[in-house]
C-alpha cells in the first residue's frame, strides 16, 4: 500500500491507491481547510505535494489557476494517491 508522509515531522500513513489526499489528511488527524466539503470548488484544501499522485485534471487546473503561484501545490480533494508521496501544509 502507498504511504503518505506528512512533513515536516515525518509521520507516515498507509492508504489505498486512489485515496484522495483530503481523506488521507483527515484520517491522519491533521488540520486542513475544506470549505466546499471536498466537492472540488474551492482552494482551501491545497497542499504542497511531491511524489506519486494523480495527474492534474481540468477541474484541478482551473482551481490552481486561481492561485498566484501554485508551484507544487495540489487541491487535496481532487488529488489522489497513486504511490508513495509527501505532503506539507504551511500551517502544520
Amino acid at each position: 500500500m502507498p504511504t503518505v508522509t506528512f512533513e515536516p515531522d515525518g509521520a507516515v500513513l498507509e492508504v489505498a491507491a486512489g485515496t484522495p489526499l483530503l481523506k488521507a489528511v483527515l484520517r491522519a488527524g491533521r488540520p486542513i481547510g475544506y470549505a466546499c466539503r471536498g466537492q472540488g470548488i474551492c482552494v482551501a484544501c491545497r497542499l504542497r505535494v511531491r511524489g506519486d499522485v494523480s495527474p492534474i485534471d481540468a477541474a484541478e487546473a482551473a482551481l490552481l489557476a486561481r492561485l498566484d503561484d501554485p508551484g507544487d501545490q495540489r487541491i487535496a480533494c481532487l488529488c489522489r494517491v497513486r504511490g508513495d508521496c509527501a505532503v506539507r501544509a504551511d500551517y502544520w
